[in-house]
């Protein structure tokens, strides 16, 4: 959850985004790093962006 949620201000609670994709955020996109490390990303209206089935990353 994003600091200005409620979001904790931590590392663990944190991202390096270049300038491009920081201004997104805060635009209306939103990143969020899951349990397992992996990070998933919205669009402002609410839809997830999903990698293509050929550039996910091996497991």
């Amino acid at each position: 959850m994003h600091w200005l949620n409620g979001g904790e201000t931590t590392l663990d609670n944190s991202a390096l985004l270049c300038e491009r994709h920081h201004a997104k955020v805060h635009s209306g996109f939103r990143v969020e790093r899951q349990p397992d490390g992996r990070w998933r990303t919205w669009r402002p209206d609410g839809t997830e962006i999903l990698i293509g089935a050929g550039l996910q990353p091996a497991a």
